[in-house]
């Protein structure tokens, strides 16, 4: 299993990093990296996905929510080749206290392949990750309108 991590400081509280996290039809104003997202918040739901990476294409893949837990957790499993390449990507936000959350994205391959196709796209990847760091504290302190 490969994976891969990122957080960020948001000056807000959690609440309000979920509120923009959980809204799915707002991803392509903010989002650089998960550029559409449909299907409903909630548990067992299979979503489908746009995805964009330096370089490349546009990815389009489908995973089925994981994990959630309002307003602190969300996770989705997406599998493009079962046993060959998975991915379980997951957020979590962190209450720091005076008006301060961590959001913590992270990101872990796994399956026969997953190893290859780590090492091709970590980088796209890593740079994505970190845009999509920056421009959701961007949205969620109120500086994108």
């Amino acid at each position: 299993m490969k994976t891969m991590r990122s957080e960020i400081i948001i000056n807000a509280p959690v609440q309000d990093v979920w509120a923009v996290l959980a809204a799915f039809p707002f991803y392509p104003e903010w989002n650089p990296f998960i550029r559409e997202v449909r299907g409903n918040l909630s548990a067992g739901e299979r979503l489908r996905f746009k995805a964009k990476l330096d370089g490349l294409p546009e990815i389009f893949f489908r995973a089925a929510i994981r994990t959630l837990v309002p307003p602190v957790k969300l996770g989705w499993h997406a599998i493009f080749l079962k046993g060959i390449f998975e991915a379980y990507h997951y957020f979590e936000i962190e209450e720091l206290g005076s008006g301060k959350s961590r959001f913590i994205n992270t990101e872990v391959f796994s399956g026969f392949l997953s190893g290859v196709a780590f090492f091709l796209l970590e980088s796209r990847f890593r740079k994505r990750y970190r845009m999509m760091d920056e421009f959701l504290k961007t949205r969620v302190e109120g500086k994108i309108n």
